[in-house]
């Protein structure tokens, strides 16, 4: 059964695509070689701008507006999600779920009109969850009935935060959201940790916040992601960056090259591998 990570902040620009997508393809290169639903991972882009679906499935991000995800979360009933499930660019255990960036502005504008609103998503995700061992949601940058969906269909949240005083200005409201879906939806809703973005430890604002995360959040901050230029480079060439920079010679499973932001990426994806293996023991 996949675990559902939810990738969220009510705040634009802190890495939530750079996040969802190398976390996607980071567990995806991982689990290559494991025996069928062991070895799949499904990327979700709840964002209308659809930029995870630019970077692992080039051409999927502007699709037929009645094979994409806004059917799903507007037609009654909506169509068979395993008949829109296609596979991604780079890795043939990587998946994703066509978009269209109007049909999802205008599935935004209509979902608060329609019964079942907020679990629309939870609902198409569960009919194909024993498929896949881990599902990955990327999720808008404001409040609204995405970013609820998202949340309502999550077993655990990942909070990237860009480590300044505006950047983590969207938490307190971020939290006031997961406090209603846990309250209405869903009270088995976790977070899995804060990810501190964009890091340049360099400023002493940076090191000041990340101090005061640690004693905000102690035991739930992630290891930090640097800012790197392999980051946009890859996303601007349509890829993840374990595909970007890739080690010399890639053993099974392995991940991080020569690149910084692999490393980090590939230290990410291990946290989440060993922090999910340990919630799901009996």
């Amino acid at each position: 059964m996949a675990t559902i990570i939810t990738i969220a902040n009510e705040k634009g620009g802190v890495g939530k695509t750079t996040t969802s997508v190398n976390l996607a393809a980071g567990l995806a290169i991982h689990l290559m070689g494991k025996e069928n639903a062991d070895a799949r991972v499904l990327l979700v882009d709840m964002d209308p701008q659809g930029h995870a679906l630019l970077a692992t499935a080039f051409g999927h991000h502007d699709t037929n507006p009645s094979l994409s995800l806004a059917a799903l979360l507007t037609e009654s009933p909506p169509p068979s999600i395993q008949r829109l499930i296609r596979p991604s660019d780079h890795y043939d255990n990587l998946f994703i779920i066509p978009t269209n960036r109007t049909a999802m502005v205008e599935a935004a504008r209509i979902l608060p009109t329609l019964m079942a609103n907020e679990t629309r998503l939870a609902h198409v995700l569960r009919t194909v969850q024993n498929q896949f061992a881990f599902i990955i949601i990327d999720t808008p940058p404001n409040t609204g009935d995405l970013l609820v969906n998202a949340l309502v269909a999550a077993d655990e949240i990942i909070i990237p935060v860009e480590p300044s005083y505006l950047g983590v200005s969207g938490l307190i409201e971020l939290q006031a959201s997961i406090d209603q879906v846990r309250m209405h939806f869903n009270p088995d809703l976790h977070i899995l940790g804060y990810l501190p973005t964009l890091c340049e430890e360099q400023r002493l604002e940076v090191r000041e916040i990340l101090d005061q995360l640690a004693k905000r959040y102690p035991q739930q901050i992630l290891a930090p992601i640097h800012k790197a230029s392999d980051l946009a480079y890859a996303h601007s060439g349509h890829m993840d960056v374990f595909t970007y920079k890739p080690p010399r010679q890639r053993q099974p499973g392995q991940l991080a090259s020569s690149s910084r932001a692999t490393q980090e990426y590939a230290a990410l994806v291990e946290t989440i591998l060993n922090r999910t293996r340990n919630q799901n023991k009996p």
